[in-house]
């Protein structure tokens, strides 16, 4: 077996930019890592020669450059020299260029001009990435050329699931960084505008939100308010909402005039479908401009929830959407509404996160309510709210943003808090076993499954599978219960079914099961899966394991893996 001690052979870097003082500046933070050698080209097409000639581990390349760029360069690469990583170098204006290169399968993205830290930390962990793929690849050849090292095989397999759950910490603090990034994009502090007071509350659903406000003063006469939500949670949902931000334009420079709501989500709308191309990727959005000499606002409302007006007269008015959500439809067209604001008056904008919380979550009318109460803070009222949309809601729960203007005199406050990370040492927390049961009744054998069944269950399972067969002429497998099964499961089962056709059945198979086995071509499994249901036996036994189990377990992956190939090309 090789020593596990063996240290990393020193790496080689390509550093590519036609910018020289940029070159010096990457190859200045990769001296700390004591490389063997950083080689330094102007343009692709130079460092086309030097990929041919040369093993080179990570290139650290700029995006646009002459003769050949940096997407040109990735593009060549991945047919004539795959081995390196890829780290791209970007500015502000080639943001777009960056995207197409992580698409190409860049590892990491940098923005210029490159901080010497940054530059070390993405390139250390390009080279940490090398090295589990090379670890990878020697386990592979160590289990292909002796079966019977298999058991230390698996004691290195945990060895590395320990590795993956310290990488998963280190991935967390990555995601809270980002939610930090996330976070400067959001106003710090609430405009002062005479006459008129607003407030916001601000609550992403998991570290990083898909949710977006600004309050934007524009000259010396207007306001522009604008609240976005993007589809989905997490880190998707958090990028779009960033792309929504470097899209958002209110200001007609040539005109010296606001741009109108409607057009401020035309153009948005055109660049958003220009740039999601993922299916199912779209965002809401609702922009309000206010003229807060005259009080007269013009709203405009892309897939979004209505927003309400009120008054102090009693009256209140929802304004619902003007056109469909952002990025779903290259030509659409949006209109607008538009009120008056007279002293008291109050307009809240939001997000679906209020609405669709928990059971308690507050409606329309609610929400109408607690505005037309005059005496109600403002801060009171979007806390309530708040308190309602999440109650009962114990993980999962959706983004929410809320911001109430009124005209009036008052003191103006943002409340932007930001989500709670779960525990360290629960955001791994070791699942339970699978619960594997056997039994007769009547002459016939039964099995279930019930749980997350993987490939550290599957020997015991195939064992007590094929040891009923030779006692019993038929076995039942029981799948009501069963949440997943992995791939060494699916092809154990697909032995056990396919050496004894005619004599095992399936029932209570779970849709999502199903669609695995019709996903892998396991056709002799669906053609034994019953529509009907036996009863268990009252008298069902958990398997238990042997010492042997353990030993067998290579090669019960190993083989398991070999059938499943062997039903499809896509397998």
């Amino acid at each position: 077996m090789e020593n596990s001690t063996v240290t990393r052979s020193r790496p080689t870097f390509l550093v590519v930019d036609d910018d020289a003082m940029v070159r010096k500046l990457v190859a200045h933070g990769l001296a700390a890592l004591e490389p063997e050698s950083v080689i330094e080209v102007e343009d692709g097409l130079q460092a086309q020669k030097v990929l041919s000639e040369r093993q080179i581990d990570v290139v650290i390349t700029d995006v646009l450059m002459p003769n050949m760029d940096g997407r040109a360069l990735m593009q060549w690469a991945k047919t004539n020299c795959p081995e390196p990583l890829w780290i791209v170098l970007s500015g502000l204006d080639t943001f777009d260029a960056a995207i197409d290169a992580l698409h190409l399968g860049a590892f990491d993205y940098l923005a210029k001009p490159p901080e010497v830290q940054r530059v070390r930390v993405a390139v250390r962990n390009a080279l940490d990435k090398i090295e589990m793929r090379r670890d990878r690849a020697r386990l592979r050849g160590q289990i292909e050329r002796s079966n019977g090292q298999l058991a230390t095989k698996v004691e290195q397999l945990e060895s590395v699931c320990h590795m993956l759950e310290d990488q998963a910490a280190v991935i967390n603090d990555d995601i809270a960084r980002a939610e930090v990034i996330q976070r400067a994009l959001l106003p710090k502090h609430p405009p002062k505008v005479r006459g008129w007071c607003v407030e916001s509350l601000y609550r992403p659903g998991n570290i990083m939100g898909g949710d977006f406000y600004d309050i934007i003063p524009l000259r010396d006469r207007y306001v522009g308010i604008v609240v976005a939500d993007a589809a989905g949670h997490g880190v998707a949902a958090a990028m779009v909402s960033v792309l929504f931000k470097l899209r958002l334009a209110l200001w007609d420079d040539q005109n010296s005039l606001p741009l109108m709501p409607k057009d401020v989500l035309r153009v948005l709308n055109g660049h958003l479908c220009e740039d999601l191309s993922a299916p199912g990727t779209f965002i809401t959005a609702v922009y309000a401009l206010l003229d807060h000499r005259t009080g007269h606002v013009r709203i405009a409302s892309a897939g979004h929830p209505s927003s309400i007006w009120t008054s102090p007269g009693g009256q209140s008015k929802l304004l619902t959407r003007t056109g469909p959500a952002l990025g779903l439809e290259a030509q659409a067209r949006y209109t607008e509404t538009s009120l008056d604001m007279e002293m008291g008056d109050r307009l809240l904008l939001y997000t679906d996160g209020v609405l669709e919380g928990g059971t308690a979550s507050p409606t329309h009318d609610d929400l109408t309510a607690a505005m037309l109460q005059s005496e109600l803070d403002r801060g009171e009222l979007l806390r309530d709210a708040y308190e309602r949309a999440t109650r009962d809601v114990a993980r999962d729960r959706d983004d929410i943003t809320m911001i109430l203007l009124e005209r009036g005199e008052g003191v103006s406050r943002f409340d932007d808090r930001a989500a709670a990370p779960p525990p360290r040492e629960t955001v791994l927390a070791p699942e339970l076993p699978p619960r594997l049961l056997a039994g007769v009744a009547k002459g016939r054998a039964y099995m279930s499954i019930a749980g997350k069944a993987t490939w550290m269950r599957s020997s015991m399972f195939y064992e007590a599978a094929t040891q009923l067969m030779q006692r019993r002429k038929d076995l039942t497998i029981d799948l009501d219960a069963c949440e997943y099964l992995d791939s060494t499961f699916l092809g154990t089962l697909y032995e056990i079914v396919s050496a004894n056709l005619g004599a095992v059945r399936l029932q209570r198979v779970p849709t999502h099961i199903r669609a695995l086995f019709d996903e892998l071509s396991m056709e002799c499994v669906l053609s034994c899966a019953s529509l009907m249901a036996e009863p268990l036996p009252e008298q069902m036994e958990p398997l238990k394991r042997t010492d042997d189990d353990a030993n067998q377990q290579g090669r019960r992956v190993l083989k398991a893996h070999e059938v499943l190939a062997s039903l499809s090309e896509d397998n």
